[in-house]
């Protein structure tokens, strides 16, 4: 076969295997939706170079201002979730998503969108986008908060916390301090740090109250407390004055500075977790949210007067409450408690002012007399029967009657005699009898390596040991020593039941 003959049975043999096939029209691509002007303006802020130097948040408020009216009607079904964001940082369908979700807000329809788009709406009304004055804001502020931290509490602490400083940096009335967040806790101490400046103005009560709100002891709880309230207020409040004292001869610190509060000013920046910018010229003025707390603004620049605990002021207090409530027990007859570790003069200052106590009350006991009132009619009664069989004619001999005399009321007994009996000593809960032996191993191991496979493998119900170690620990240290999910021991007394529970075999 030739050449040519070939070359046609190639073609051919190509024709069979590859055959000519029209190319299907591919779909025609969806239009993207074109980007609303107001947006590219808006974005237009942020690439221009006269305004490249401006900070985040200046840009932001630039850019809020510009749309403080647009409204949009997107359909975005996504969720953001970003810190400190602005406009800038998502992208335009995220964007387009937000003012929709916020159109729908002003509308009143709250919804969860993530914690951007609640962010996003916090900051504009912190700079008064779209609220016709600092009164308006606050309202819209507050009811927002109150509708989306239902909805998701995750935001909830920051929103408290803006919430009061609006109120704080626009001078409205301090009632609508809603003291959120950790600023409960803040304000019930401004109430006990004011209320032991101010002591010889107060009760006992009240001065005992203040001390247990500053106390890492919870003596409150305590079962001597609760059935010998007064008696351990006193013995309480001597203590302290007698340490009072011995700082103020010995120690440099003073003892005021050292266990309650120290007073001091300090720069402060509201809305410091949120993008936020001060107008370039602010008024000087001063806001006092607690006689102890105020926030003063000059030139622009925010300090804070207040009073603030010292690092583990709240321990160091709880020292001399805890060695109270162990020295007085025994007397009481009340089950004993671990005493906590004090320093030679505390024990000292706490031993005495105990003493010195119990001698007084002895003391005052012995001079007090005690009438029973209770008998007193029926003697009156008797006294007049026999006073008619005494009056006879003068001519008749009286009769040999007994004359009733009224019993002798007998003194208190002596002093002695009225010392307390001697304490019923009972088991200890700081005794390793006091918990069972589960209840023990677990104990020792979440002090130890923290394995708990064990319980489940024996078919023991973790929660129910937590709460029974609790329960037998509670009296001796007046307060859950283990907590959370999962179970810890709680760090304060960690020291302690190591020392007492760690080193004692099974």
């Amino acid at each position: 076969m030739g050449g040519k003959g070939k070359l046609g049975a190639l073609q051919r043999l190509l024709r069979m295997i590859y055959r000519d096939e029209a190319i299907p029209n591919a779909p025609a691509p969806t239009p993207k939706p074109p980007t609303p002007k107001l947006l590219c303006a808006m974005r237009s802020l942020v690439t221009t170079t006269r305004d490249a130097w401006q900070s985040r948040a200046e840009l932001f408020l630039k850019q809020a201002r510009l749309m403080a009216a647009y409204e949009d009607d997107y359909v975005y079904n996504g969720t953001v979730n970003q810190y400190f964001p602005t406009y800038d940082s998502l992208s335009d369908a995220q964007l387009r998503g937000y003012f929709t979700w916020r159109t729908a807000v002003r509308q009143g329809r709250v919804e969860k969108r993530g914690m951007s788009y609640a962010s996003l709406y916090v900051y504009e009304l912190l700079h008064l986008i779209g609220c016709r004055d600092a009164q308006d804001g606050y309202e819209k502020l507050h009811s927002f908060c109150e509708a989306y931290c239902s909805i998701d509490p995750q935001i909830a602490h920051y929103i408290a916390d803006w919430e009061d400083e609006f109120v704080i940096y626009y001078g409205l009335d301090p009632k609508r301090i809603t003291y959120g967040g950790d600023g409960l806790m803040r304000h019930q101490q401004d109430d006990a740090i004011h209320t032991m400046l101010h002591r010889t103005e107060h009760t006992t009560e009240e001065t005992m109250a203040a001390v247990c709100v500053l106390s890492s002891y919870r003596l409150e709880r305590s079962k001597l407390y609760r059935a010998h309230t007064a008696e351990v207020n006193a013995v309480v409040l001597r203590v302290l004055e007698r340490a009072a004292g011995y700082y103020e001869k010995h120690r440099q610190i003073n003892f005021f500075d050292d266990l309650i509060a120290v007073e001091q000013t300090a720069p402060v920046r509201l809305f410091s977790s949120a993008v936020f910018q001060p107008p370039k010229e602010e008024s000087d003025r001063i806001y006092e949210v607690h006689p102890l707390r105020r926030y003063e603004c000059v030139s622009g620049y925010w300090t804070l007067h207040s009073y603030e605990r010292p690092e583990r002021a709240a321990q160091r207090l709880g020292v001399f409450l805890r060695g109270v409530d162990a020295g007085l027990r025994a007397h009481f007859g009340i089950t004993e408690i671990q005493p906590p570790k004090l320093k030679k003069w505390q024990a000292k200052i706490i031993d005495e002012e105990i003493t010195a106590f119990l001698a007084e009350q002895r003391a005052a006991e012995a001079r007090h007399v005690r009438l029973d009132f209770s008998q007193l009619a029926r003697i009156r009664a008797d006294a007049d029967v026999t006073k008619e069989r005494l009056i006879v004619e003068e001519d008749e001999e009286p009769p040999m009657m007994p004359i009733f005399e009224p019993s002798p009321v007998v003194p208190p007994p002596s002093s002695e005699d009225t010392l307390p009996a001697a304490p019923v000593m009972t088991e200890r809960a700081g005794d390793i009898n006091g918990l069972d032996a589960s209840e023990l191993r677990l104990l020792r191991t979440l002090l130890g390596d923290g394995d708990l496979a064990w319980v489940r493998t024996e078919g023991r119900m973790l929660s129910v040991l937590v709460d029974g170690i609790n329960e037998k620990l509670y009296d001796d240290f007046a307060d859950t020593v283990i907590e959370g999910d999962p179970p810890a021991v709680v760090p304060d007394y960690q020291d302690e039941l190591m020392e007492r529970y760690l080193h004692d075999s099974e």
